[in-house]
């Protein structure tokens, strides 16, 4: 498909109703998937994992005025927290990952075999820390407490507000100037002129001004909790809940990462990190340290990384959804890069996404000059330059 796109998406967004994805966007991308395949491992083969995943079900971080739920009474985990159902998500995506990477993986926990790095958010370190409980129960002489099996594993954060690999807090001047520019993009206040009189609607019925496609995120993303943890919704959801609210949610998602630019300074580096581990790989004969590497993030990572490799279809990641990048020897002593995805943490197989511009395998240096005009090669400085 040119561009990496899907024919549901036909630049639909130009149009108010944006009707196509609203009944698919919980869907796997359907041609980017070899269609009927998963993933069943060769251990043999494999040298290298990298696997980013969003944190589980989570309390809402924002609320409107209106909302009859705007009370700590139904939140008692607190604002913007990891639930007991989200621990519990994660704790099952650790088990999955045990039971599909055993073998490659030690039983029992080596720390020269995995590296974990988080958001510095607390329901992404908590996700990471219940992920790894179920990857890594402890066995033998690393039970320390009987009545407790869990084990302490290392999780490695940088504050938000230097963070320029997962969350992307650090600042980045020409970032910014570009995102206000997709902002006042024609396509973007196309979008917002013939969804007005929604944005009234809602702004009438939550009590807060709706008047942009992030502000529609943050009201599905409260909406969406909510439902979930099964309270009513008010009577006015009616008819815009979830799908059409979904659906410019997704969109909202997409803007961070729409153009080559926002590419490289917002979803190149972490893609840059993980393609830099994979090379190092295919220098040596033998398996580097880590050879497993785990990102607690997002679901704006999620976007970034799918949008950066060429992706372009909207989505918006469920909770546990997972990217995984894997590096596999071939019999011609090359090497051949499998990128798969899994909906959420209940998924039991993984996905194969064929890489837009790949054959459906993929070699290293085939993915790398496609990954490289969206690498940064010095993103500090590229971040200072706001002139081009």
């Amino acid at each position: 498909m040119p561009g990496g796109r899907l024919p549901c998406q036909r630049r639909t967004l130009r149009v108010a109703g944006l009707t196509c994805l609203g009944a698919t966007i919980a869907v796997v991308f359907a041609l980017y998937i070899s269609l009927g395949r998963t993933e069943k491992q060769s251990y043999s083969s494999l040298k290298l994992v990298s696997i980013i995943f969003r944190h589980g079900d989570r309390t809402p971080t924002d609320t409107y005025p209106e909302d009859p739920y705007n009370d700590d009474k139904y939140w008692p985990e607190g604002w913007g927290a990891l639930t007991n159902k989200g621990k519990m998500e994660m704790f099952t995506l650790g088990k999955f990952l045990r039971q599909r990477y055993n073998g490659f993986l030690s039983e029992t926990y080596y720390p020269q075999e995995v590296h974990v790095r988080s958001s510095d958010n607390d329901r992404c370190l908590m996700s990471a820390e219940t992920c790894l409980a179920g990857l890594y129960p402890p066995k033998g002489d690393q039970v320390w407490n009987p009545e407790l099996l869990w084990q302490p594993i290392p999780i490695h954060a940088t504050p938000r507000n230097l963070d320029a690999l997962i969350v992307m807090k650090k600042p980045c001047p020409r970032y910014e100037k570009e995102l206000q520019q997709m902002y006042n993009s024609p396509e973007i206040q196309k979008i917002n002129e013939e969804n007005s009189e929604l944005y009234k609607y809602l702004s009438k019925h939550t009590g807060k001004t709706i008047q942009s496609i992030l502000d529609v995120e943050y009201l599905y993303n409260t909406l969406e909790i909510e439902e979930k943890r099964k309270l009513q919704l008010p009577a006015w959801t009616a008819g815009y809940y979830p799908d059409k609210l979904r659906t410019l949610a997704a969109k909202s998602l997409a803007l961070f990462s729409e153009s080559q630019t926002m590419k490289r300074l917002n979803g190149g580096p972490l893609v840059k990190h993980i393609i830099e581990k994979m090379k190092s790989q295919s220098n040596t004969s033998r398996t580097v340290s880590p050879k497993f590497l785990m990102f607690s993030a997002h679901d704006v990572t999620i976007v970034n990384v799918l949008q950066t490799m060429g992706f372009t279809e909207l989505l918006k990641p469920q909770y546990g959804a997972a990217v995984i990048i894997e590096l596999h020897s071939t019999n011609d002593s090359g090497y051949e890069v499998k990128v798969l995805y899994l909906n959420n943490a209940s998924d039991s197989e993984p996905h194969v996404l064929n890489t837009p511009g790949c054959t459906d395998k993929c070699h290293l240096q085939q993915f790398v000059d496609l990954m490289k005009p969206v690498l940064p090669n010095d993103w500090t400085v590229e971040c200072q330059k706001l002139d081009s």
